[in-house]
């Protein structure tokens, strides 16, 4: 049911370490989730290497962002998709001006989330979805059409584990945005209440919408990713990220 969870490697966003987002999903029965740290896959592959451990279902993305306004969800349906995902982000992350345009470029092997709330003038393709937060749910009574409701998945984000973590996260943000904390624009920051949560509780929020829900663990068990993480393979991925880094340090 998560398909948005983010660590402290969404940088001056998230709040969250690795182990413990996975420590959290475990205690609440979580069995798969998708880790989509903003603009960011730093922490993909410890998520992946420790979800074993806590016995969750990984799946691998992107959150992009401009700053704080989110203009879609990349998830990767398999190794392929995650490879087309991290293409596509350095695309944007080597451009002297970062921006993310508000409808995704078409990726093979992945889908595409898009927030409720932004206005959409485009149709939606097999592979993109909207995703629904539980402040859209009023809104949803008034539709002219119903038919949306077939590409609609739930959305709840996950950046903080509790009030604290809120306040350093606003903190993070004030930083980030080079400004006094009190006069940090509400537009800067995260909601309170994207806080993991017990499943029963998120589909109990989604009731009137059953399908809605199908759709979201449909999404989630469409989505897997593998890596082998034996000693010598992983020597030798270090050796090429080292490499990577020095490569991208030239440029």
């Amino acid at each position: 049911m998560f398909l948005n969870t983010h660590t402290y490697f969404s940088l001056r966003y998230g709040t969250i370490a690795p182990n413990r987002l996975l420590e959290m999903a475990n205690k609440l029965g979580i069995k798969a989730m998708a880790f989509t740290d903003i603009n960011s896959t730093s922490s993909c592959l410890e998520l992946v290497r420790l979800a074993k451990k806590f016995k969750i279902k990984p799946i691998l993305g992107v959150d992009f962002r401009n700053g704080s306004n989110q203009k879609f969800i990349l998830l990767a349906k398999n190794n392929k998709g995650f490879e087309s995902i991290n293409t596509y982000l350095s695309h944007f992350l080597h451009q002297s001006s970062f921006k993310i345009p508000k409808q995704s470029k078409y990726l093979k092997d992945t889908f595409v989330i898009y927030p409720f709330s932004k206005n959409l003038d485009f149709n939606l393709k097999p592979h993109e979805f909207i995703g629904v937060q539980k402040k859209d749910l009023g809104t949803l009574k008034f539709l002219n059409s119903t038919q949306l409701f077939s590409k609609m998945v739930v959305l709840q984000t996950v950046s903080f584990e509790n009030k604290k973590d809120f306040n350093t996260h606003r903190l993070l943000r004030a930083i980030d945005n080079n400004t006094l904390l009190s006069k940090l624009p509400y537009s800067e920051q995260g909601n309170e209440l994207n806080i993991l949560l017990p499943v029963e509780i998120l589909k109990k929020m989604f009731s009137e919408y059953p399908v809605i829900i199908k759709n979201t663990e449909a999404l989630l068990e469409k989505c897997s990713i593998t890596f082998n993480f034996s000693e010598d393979l992983t020597k030798n991925h270090i050796r090429h990220v080292k490499l990577w880094i020095i490569d991208c340090s030239k440029n």
